[in-house]
């Protein structure tokens, strides 16, 4: 754990090298798996403000192994941040593989996907590199593609996967004017290119998709165009790790039981000049982190020396429980609020906003937006955050306008229509309103459910059942330089953390604890 850009992910990859290195073999296997990262990392991360390779989504790695051998592994996912596909913010990119597909595909390829100049795109518009920057993505593509191909997609997974992304690109430039001979809206003539486009690439013809994008208002046109180009990318995205869990799965016999190490690499604490609904999930997540630090640390800790009756002077630690309360109690939560709202078809971000103020007003961890921006804060763990409530409703929400889903079923991309197959997504996810992901709230954390995907409660429930250890990434500036440590900044990290108690608690306490056997014996 740790903020944004401390260097999460660079540890796990380094954490998993280690371990492949210590099981002293060298089989498909274990190639397989350290190739899980690049890949995931090309999918599942951008460029941000804070973190030039930000993981946006958070990812747990469960590796088995028999006798010192790892026989096996299977990833779980959660959280992605789909509106990034869309929308990003000044200084910020769209995921990585949009670029390296630009940088890595030949001339001919690109003409295949019907991708044109990269500058044309408004969803990855203006956001494009330098040559060394091109180059290096050239490089990357390069890699993907060897992890593809090592992990065991085929060839023409691989053609559908790009011809969705590139449709996704073509979607994003789709604009829409008044129908002269009623009130609707319809795709305007100008952009009637980009939706042949993507209508050739991913969906089954041009027609049905322009009447499934006939609207009302063109605030309405504009979501359900970017509802379609989130809900392919996260299906896309979904898919591949599904399908690594297939190829990465053990095959012993049943009756054998395996050990097992599992490593978390989850979002970091952000905290934007604009912060959004995103960035409420990702926080409370690492709240969630937090305590379930507090608790082994500190409170496990401290009641075993209190049971064995040892002289024991208390170390007191920042208890972030009630922000935990504030966002996740029930009915009168952050969230709960959130969901009753969501529920309403009258409501809105001000109502949404309206309710928090009169529900947590004298409350320590909140305090009512200021100014014109309809908003709130929350004073985290890590510190105060400002959020921006516009979207909050919608994001919660998450609906694929009714008529949409049929499209992809019907589309001529093989992998597209097989991502939206209700029979495929299980017997419950066939129920769910218009095909779209199930929406569960675990802890307040949005899960969009897969085959084979973990809950958050199920993650949680493991972490406290095992034995955990603790990797705490400290960031050492906030320029993203290497060589340079501001000592400040440091130090406010090992604070929030916990992690001057926590000296204390090694130094004080009993680090080395033989059993009385061991103790006996030696």
């Amino acid at each position: 754990s740790g903020e944004s850009g401390a260097g999460k992910t660079e540890s796990t990859k380094l954490l998993l090298q280690h371990i492949m290195n210590l099981c002293k073999g060298n089989s498909q296997l274990e190639q397989q798996i350290l190739q899980v990262n690049p890949l995931l990392e090309a999918f599942g991360n951008a460029q941000t403000v804070m973190n030039d390779n930000s993981s946006r989504f958070g990812k747990y790695i469960q590796l088995r192994f028999q006798n010192n051998t790892v026989r096996g592994a299977k990833l779980s996912e959660y959280l992605l941040e789909k509106s990034r596909v869309v929308q990003q913010d000044t200084g910020e990119r769209n995921f990585h593989i949009f670029y390296y597909m630009f940088a890595g595909l030949s001339s001919e390829e690109k003409e295949m996907y019907g991708l044109l100049d990269p500058s044309l795109y408004r969803y990855i518009s203006g956001r494009f590199g330098t040559e060394d920057v091109a180059q290096r993505w050239k490089q990357k593509y390069q890699e993907v593609c060897n992890a593809l191909d090592m992990v065991g997609f085929q060839e023409q997974e691989q053609v559908d996967m790009q011809a969705i992304l590139a449709g996704v690109l073509s979607l994003g430039n789709v604009t829409f004017e008044p129908q002269e001979s009623n009130a609707s809206l319809k795709v305007s003539e100008a952009s009637r290119g980009w939706l042949k486009a993507a209508a050739v690439i991913s969906l089954h013809a041009v027609f049905p998709t322009l009447r499934a994008l006939h609207c009302v208002t063109l605030v309405l046109c504009a979501d359900a165009r970017d509802s379609i180009a989130k809900v392919a990318y996260g299906r896309v995205f979904g898919w591949i790790v599904c399908k690594i869990n297939e190829l990465l799965a053990e095959n012993v016999d049943p009756e054998v039981e395996l050990r097992e190490i599992g490593i978390l690499d989850i979002f970091g604490f952000e905290n934007f000049a604009v912060n959004r609904f995103e960035q409420l999930c990702i926080n409370l997540a690492n709240e969630q982190l937090q305590h379930f630090f507090n608790h082994h640390i500190f409170q496990l800790e401290q009641a075993a020396y209190r049971e064995e009756e040892l002289p024991w002077e208390t170390i007191t630690f920042s208890n972030n429980e009630p922000i935990l309360n504030l966002l996740l109690a029930k009915p009168l939560g952050l969230l709960s609020l959130l969901d009753e709202q969501s529920a309403f078809p009258q409501a809105t971000d001000k109502t949404f906003v309206d309710k928090l103020n009169s529900s947590f007003k004298g409350n320590l961890h909140f305090q009512p937006g200021r100014g014109r921006v309809l908003g709130f804060s929350i004073i985290h763990y890590a510190g105060k955050v400002q959020y921006t409530a516009g979207g909050f409703l919608e994001k919660n929400r998450d609906t694929l306008p009714a008529n949409v889903r049929g499209l992809f079923i019907n589309s001529v991309t093989p992998l597209l229509s097989v991502l939206f197959i209700p029979h495929e997504l299980g017997p419950s996810l066939a129920k769910v309103k218009c095909g779209d992901e199930a929406l569960l709230w675990f802890a307040g954390l949005l899960i969009f459910r897969c085959p084979h995907q973990h809950s958050l409660m199920v993650l949680m429930e493991r972490m406290y059942s095992a034995n955990p250890h603790f990797v705490r990434c400290i960031k050492p500036n906030s320029q993203k330089e290497p060589g340079v440590v501001d000592s400040q900044m440091l130090l406010q990290q090992l604070q929030y953390n916990g992690l001057l108690e926590t000296i204390r608690i090694r130094r004080d306490g009993f680090s080395w604890r033989p059993s009385f056997e061991e103790f006996a014996e030696r």
